[in-house]
């Protein structure tokens, strides 16, 4: 399947994390996974002004912290790696039978429009009996949502398959503490291309983004 986005050879020779990506990159297991929590106060007051899904609104600027974070764009290459301009998610959604389906939701910059345009894809998905809806491919979060209970940590079903380099995301049930509000998620990552540090870099373009939210109306 043609990716979506365009990528160019990402040299690994004089990379500061050359030997690593040699070390790692044949491991049988070789995804690490982390999970944390974000102060996601400042996005749900926003939505719950503007009238958007929590739920999409996340999902989106989860999208746009990986897009500002390289090591979430590179992918494993054949015997090298590859950078994506861009990449795109990719979200477990829950049909009427209670059956999910994996929906590939096209980034748009504008969280208004980001958000009506999932939302429909995801109305379509929902009547569709497949399991995959839409793209899939390499240049793509995988991400799925557990909104009925605490999550704590997350471990996916995987096959072995040596080329698979695919970020993974799980995200749970949001928790709300006192004057705050937490979004658990869980963060997968495959070590030949990142370390524990690059997600630190992901968590802070997340916080970065929300920090651009506007700030009115959000007391």
């Amino acid at each position: 399947m043609k990716p979506l986005y365009t990528k160019q050879p990402f040299p690994v020779e004089g990379w500061e994390r050359e030997e690593h990506f040699h070390f790692f990159r044949n491991f049988t297991q070789p995804f690490f996974n982390i999970s944390t929590e974000i102060d996601i106060t400042a996005l749900y007051k926003y939505c719950k002004r503007e009238k958007l899904s929590v739920f999409l609104a996340y999902l989106h600027t989860t999208t746009a912290a990986a897009r500002a974070t390289e090591n979430f764009l590179l992918r494993l290459d054949g015997e090298g790696i590859s950078k994506y301009d861009a990449v795109d998610i990719s979200s477990t959604i829950l049909k009427p039978n209670n059956t999910i389906s994996f929906v590939h939701l096209p980034h748009h910059p504008d969280l208004h429009t980001f958000c009506a345009s999932a939302a429909e894809v995801i109305t379509k998905a929902k009547a569709n009996p497949k399991l995959l809806y839409g793209y899939n491919g390499p240049d793509l979060l995988h991400s799925t949502t557990l909104p009925w209970f605490k999550l704590n940590s997350m471990e996916h079903a995987y096959t072995v398959n040596p080329q698979d380099s695919v970020p993974k995301l799980a995200f749970g049930k949001i928790e709300k503490h006192q004057h705050k509000v937490m979004l658990p998620i869980n963060i997968s990552l495959h070590h030949a291309l990142a370390d524990g540090y690059h997600v630190h870099l992901f968590l802070e373009n997340y916080k970065a983004l929300l920090n651009e939210l506007p700030k009115e109306h959000l007391n």
